[in-house]
């Protein structure tokens, strides 16, 4: 890999150490549900871009899972903020004021609901169950992302096993 792999540090430089925390809590939400969803997961790894701070890297061209896959770094980051601590109707309510219409992972999410014909409140209550049923999962991930800013499929799945 010619790209250089950034440190904690110097992502917590850049970002902040809250934000960067926030960020990582996101994307390991996005690769756990890949993950789980069996997609062709690559890696995933946190940048030093306020455009795109994580990439969740998935190949192939299938389709199945993308709206949950999309939304899981969003309910993700607002349930581990919540301690895990929140019902659905909490998400419900609370999270679509957090949604920024120009969200990319959000306007990524209506168009696979509305291309499936999935109700987007469907899509977000599996979600929400699967995050909140595989809370230690998740944790795991994110700390390992936080640590190490990369971790690719067998990374995570060894994160997993443990």
């Amino acid at each position: 890999m010619s790209e250089q792999i950034l440190t904690r540090e110097s992502l917590v430089e850049f970002f902040g150490e809250e934000e960067y925390t926030r960020l990582c809590r996101h994307e390991a939400g996005h690769a756990l549900i890949a993950f789980l969803f069996k997609r062709p997961l690559e890696y995933v790894k946190m940048t030093n871009s306020k455009e795109r701070p994580g990439i969740t890297r998935i190949t192939g061209s299938e389709l199945d899972g993308s709206a949950h896959i999309a939304i899981a770094g969003h309910i993700s980051e607002f349930i581990i903020r919540k301690g895990f601590a929140c019902d659905l109707d909490t998400v419900m309510r609370e999270l679509p004021m957090e949604l920024n219409r120009s969200d990319v992972d959000y306007q990524s999410f209506q168009a696979a609901c509305y291309y499936f014909q999935l109700a987007e409140t469907n899509v977000v209550e599996q979600c929400y169950n699967i995050l909140m049923a595989c809370q230690k999962s998740l944790l795991a991930i994110v700390d390992g992302l936080e640590q190490r800013t990369y971790l690719s499929r067998v990374d995570i799945e060894n994160l997993l096993k443990a």
